[in-house]
């Protein structure tokens, strides 16, 4: 499926508590997907997919977009950053499925764990028609139909969810193989870490960062320079203030705990840097967020 690139960098944050993984896999109740323009993306440490069942939309995909309508399946893998929203007009309905890899193969102390540890994120990243790939839209649309209780569905969802990672182990990730993205794989485990650790400045040294990719810490900073367009201090920078933005607008929680969130020490220091980034004060983007 054809997607188009997004080069602005939007706020990313984990998202959890809204569904539960029951021994590794949830299967969600049908979701109605908003309309209102994206501010941020975020992530999951497990495996999403879905199944768009009427409507039609985006899907963010870290800095893919893709356009989406009913039949299309997406799949995200874990700590990838996502988002969709629906185009105005008709509801967009979803069903959404988490799988929590690791946990779901728990029990398994055989080759079988391994194998399928080893292939989990070697797979499919994107939206596609069900006429394109139709052996994995047959697998994750069985996934959704298991209603048994006949002593054998925890084996059946095992064997099934083992199945989707294989044939999409197969597939690969052929956008990406097609078209070249502006980051390189070397660079990539820096930018999960930055990620997940922005708010600990202890961890946001770039000898610790340079590490999570082995790489020298020169080495890390020319290429990281290279491929993202920015120095180093001024992602870590960037990813810390995109965070505040979508504190400020989706929580009440004061300024001086949002910065001490997102990782800075000084509320003068995160007030100056957020102005020179976005133009307006942390006070003066909640106060037209609340007018909006």
């Amino acid at each position: 499926m054809e997607y188009t690139t997004r080069t602005e960098i939007l706020p990313t944050y984990f998202q959890i508590g809204y569904f539960s993984l029951n021994n590794g896999l949830s299967i969600g109740e049908r979701a109605v997907l908003p309309v209102q323009p994206l501010s941020a993306l975020h992530y999951h440490h497990c495996l999403e997919l879905g199944i768009c069942l009427s409507g039609t939309g985006e899907a963010h995909i870290e800095n893919r977009i893709y356009k989406f309508q009913e039949g299309d399946i997406q799949c995200v893998n874990a700590n990838i950053p996502h988002m969709s929203i629906a185009d105005t007009g008709a509801p967009c309905n979803w069903i959404w499925l988490f799988v929590d890899i690791q946990k779901l193969l728990l029990n398994n102390r055989g080759k079988i764990t391994d194998e399928l540890l080893k292939i989990s994120d070697m797979g499919f990243n994107g939206v596609f028609s069900p006429y394109e790939h139709p052996e994995l839209a047959r697998l994750i649309n069985a996934l959704t139909e298991i209603s048994r209780d006949d002593g054998y569905s925890v084996l059946y969802n095992t064997l099934l969810v083992g199945q989707i990672l294989i044939e999409s182990a197969r597939i690969g990730d052929i956008d990406k193989n097609s078209k070249k993205l502006p980051v390189s794989a070397k660079i990539k485990p820096a930018l999960l870490y930055i990620r997940e650790n922005y708010a600990d400045s202890q961890l946001m040294t770039a000898e610790k960062i340079a590490a999570s990719c082995n790489l020298s810490t020169s080495h890390f900073r020319s290429l990281f320079k290279t491929d993202i367009g920015m120095t180093l201090p001024q992602y870590i920078n960037l990813t810390r203030l995109s965070a505040a933005v979508h504190l400020l607008q989706s929580t009440d929680k004061t300024i001086s705990n949002i910065a001490t969130d997102v990782g800075y020490n000084e509320v003068p220091y995160f007030t100056k840097a957020f102005k020179d980034e976005f133009g307006i004060s942390p006070k003066e983007m909640r106060k037209s967020k609340n007018s909006g």
